[in-house]
């Protein structure tokens, strides 16, 4: 017979002294036990131990967006696979330089 070191009693004060916001190390110096004996108890307790991080958004994209750099020199042609690419300008085939 297995002894387990999570009680259901353990198990109540971890989850009020966790809604209390202490930390997984401060409940597990309490307990005498380690960080990740209080983690790992808290993940097969989904349901008694919400989770404290806030979800992800990105952030918004501030100013203006970027412009590609244009150089008078240089064409964009896009190839028989569909890429595009930045060659440089032949006059014979582009005409003049753009201003």
């Amino acid at each position: 017979m297995t002894i387990t070191f999570w009680t259901e009693d353990k198990i109540v004060k971890a989850e009020k002294l966790w809604k209390e916001g202490l930390s997984a190390r401060e409940i597990a110096n309490l307990f005498g036990s380690k960080k990740n004996t209080v983690i790992n108890m808290a993940h097969r307790n989904r349901d008694r131990f919400p989770s404290r991080q806030d979800t992800w958004h990105p952030h918004p994209k501030a100013g203006p967006p970027v412009q590609p750099i244009r150089h008078p020199d240089r064409v964009t042609r896009v190839t028989m696979s569909g890429a595009h690419v930045t060659m440089p300008r032949v006059p014979s085939i582009d005409g003049p330089a753009e201003p």
